[in-house]
């Protein structure tokens, strides 16, 4: 008898991560020559400058194999992040640092414990090394780390949390993230996604970076994907203690962050003005977005990122749809069990007006 290559056992255990609808999508689908994209979380100002000359002053040497330690970037990670370059694995988008994690600390039969409403690829990642996913309930759609606690057992292995919080835009105070990482047993890795710090106006806010150096179970996750513009190239960065650093160090593969991402994530990194243009843009967006939907009798959750989640209620898969019809790219939380609501990404102030002009019209 013929034997068939099969797959690991838990493998049809895993969702398949389901993006926002893309452009072309909709420019094939409804015949629309420049739809507004307000889905991904993406920076609307595009990339920064600075970016932008290093990778033309790049472009004629990729014929070379990129630095396998990513140096230079670290150094400038390490620079604005408020850390050592030691301390830090930089990676081709938080993604792949979130993959190092799993695969250096998770084995089959582990539990990891996840938000019940966050970034979906924590949870792909930890069955794919065959954990099982222990979800955890949302408080007034933020994290409630008293239920995380309430979930640890002797299985336990990891806890996931994005703070801020994606798809829901709130964020757990310094307070909050202190009292967490202490609740942690140390044989327990905490992972702490920070892919919208760079946003957030709450004061009460602090980033966790320092605390990898009180904790050594505790690693943050970082990315340049949104406030510094640079998605497409993917640069994302993991910052431990040694001990975790020296694991992650084990498995990464070599030159995996290309060489026009190492030098326009640099070049990103020291661009602070860029940065302030982001977050005027962002900030603004929001409070417009806030303003607007308060006027038409909407509700919202206050965020704390680049992007907003306004509870449209039982008719949000129609309105979404309606959008799309009009060339208005959101994102239709139902995946996320939010039904009623659409995730709107901030734009530049005339694709936030095109939203709500359009999004009064369908209402």
């Amino acid at each position: 008898m013929l034997k068939r290559l099969r797959p690991t056992s838990w493998i049809n255990n895993i969702p398949a991560y389901v993006p926002g609808t893309s452009k072309d999508t909709i420019m094939k689908r409804f015949g629309i020559s420049d739809p507004i994209k307000l889905a991904s979380n993406e920076n609307p100002l595009g990339p920064s400058p600075e970016a932008i000359k290093a990778i033309e002053s790049s472009k004629r040497i990729t014929h070379l194999y990129p630095d396998p330690d990513a140096l230079d970037l670290r150094k400038a990670a390490a620079a604005f992040f408020g850390c050592t370059p030691e301390h830090i694995i930089a990676g081709n988008g938080s993604d792949e640092i979130i993959d190092f994690a799993c695969r250096a600390f998770i084995e089959p039969g582990d539990e990891v414990i996840i938000p019940e409403t966050t970034f979906s690829y924590y949870r792909i990642a930890s069955l794919a090394c065959g954990a099982k996913a222990v979800m955890t309930d949302m408080k007034d759609h933020a994290i409630d780390i008293d239920d995380i606690e309430a979930h640890l057992s002797e299985k336990t292995k990891a806890v996931f949390i994005a703070n801020p919080n994606n798809p829901t835009g709130t964020c757990l105070d310094s307070k909050q993230i202190l009292l967490l990482a202490d609740r942690i047993p140390e044989h327990v890795l905490l992972v702490i996604d920070e892919a919208y710090a760079a946003f957030v106006r709450s004061q009460a806010f602090k980033s966790a970076v320092n605390l990898v150096h009180v904790h050594d179970n505790i690693v943050t996750i970082h990315t340049l994907s949104k406030s510094h513009g640079l998605a497409g190239l993917r640069v994302g960065f993991g910052i431990a203690g040694s001990s975790i650093m020296e694991s992650l160090y084990r498995i990464k593969p070599p030159f995996n962050v290309n060489l026009l991402a190492l030098k326009a994530g640099q070049a990103a990194l020291y661009d602070l003005d860029f940065l302030k243009q982001t977050l005027e843009t962002t900030w603004n967006g929001l409070d417009y977005l806030y303003a607007e939907a308060t006027r038409l009798g909407l509700q919202f959750v206050p965020s704390q990122t680049n992007f907003v989640l306004i509870n449209i209620g039982t008719g949000a898969e129609k309105v979404y749809e309606e959008l799309l019809k009009r060339g208005i790219i959101t994102r239709y939380m139902a995946s996320y069990g939010l039904d009623d609501y659409i995730r709107v990404s901030i734009g530049l102030p005339s694709e936030n007006q095109a939203f709500i002009k359009h999004l009064e019209e369908i209402l």
